[in-house]
């Protein structure tokens, strides 16, 4: 006598939402840029404390030869510290974000993947390390003597979010323009790359600044942010110049125009 069998539902396999699936694809491509970029140089993370720090004690040496140790009322190490940690993360992202938009079509072969996802993988893991970089360097400014406390975390971090989206935004305009015009990308650094560091606040505050130059320098969205990170992180730094909406509308302004012309230029390029 044969036993009746048991039905058996057919098995439905659950499908991923998008969102899980964006994920996964951002963490592949985040362990992949990390690997590329790291995985094969042990002194590799060492470069990037290492090149601030350089900056930072040619500039704390000048300062200590023409007599002075502080500035805005902050000692000289950690005010150069809020200055050139997040002025290199917007350079780095800058960087990396305008060469993501070049090339990259071995990866654009996975349909899961796309322009954006490649780009905000280099957007994610140059702002988690530029962000390292500056705690260690803290860190070590701690240990080493030199005693603060931040004010305003929250605001520390508005200020470098405000300055990778800055960075990334830039990437954009000139990565974009430069999958239509070639030459743009190899003079867009160094036409960028000056002016920048020596507008941007890295070793001055707006308040020592003249106010015919300090009325052109606050063009400068970088200069704001860096004010503002200062400003949140020493209570002995107090700045009046900050115009935290003036940067808001500009990053969303640039960041905008820049995805229009990376759509614009992407088609063109299929």
């Amino acid at each position: 006598m044969t036993q009746p069998q048991a039905n058996t539902a057919p098995t439905v396999l659950k499908r991923d939402s998008a969102f899980a699936v964006q994920c996964r694809v951002l963490h592949a491509l985040i362990l992949r840029e990390l690997k590329s970029r790291y995985g094969n140089r042990r002194l590799g993370f060492m470069w990037a404390v290492i090149e601030p720090l350089m900056f930072i004690s040619v500039f704390v040496a000048g300062f200590h030869l023409i007599g002075r140790s502080s500035q805005g009322g902050v000692e000289a190490p950690l005010f150069f510290v809020a200055g050139f940690s997040p002025f290199f993360m917007f350079r780095d992202i800058f960087s990396q974000v305008k060469s993501g938009t070049q090339g990259q079509q071995s990866l654009m072969m996975f349909p899961q993947v796309t322009r954006m996802d490649i780009l905000l993988s280099k957007l994610i893991v140059n702002a988690l390390i530029s962000i390292s970089v500056f705690i260690v360097l803290m860190l070590g400014l701690y240990v080493i003597g030199f005693q603060y406390r931040i004010e305003n975390p929250l605001g520390v971090l508005i200020g470098f979010s405000l300055i990778a989206s800055i960075g990334l935004g830039m990437g954009l305009v000139f990565g974009a323009l430069a999958i239509r015009y070639e030459f743009i990308s190899s003079f867009s650094e160094p036409l960028l790359g000056r002016p920048l560091f020596l507008t941007s606040g890295l070793f001055f505050s707006a308040s020592v600044l003249p106010p015919n130059v300090r009325e052109v320098f606050l063009y400068n969205p970088l200069l704001h942010c860096i004010e503002y990170i200062r400003t949140s992180m020493f209570v002995s730094f107090d700045s009046r110049y900050v115009d935290l909406p003036y940067v808001v509308i500009f990053t969303l302004i640039l960041n905008s125009f820049g995805l229009m012309l990376l759509g614009v230029f992407e088609r063109q390029r299929k």
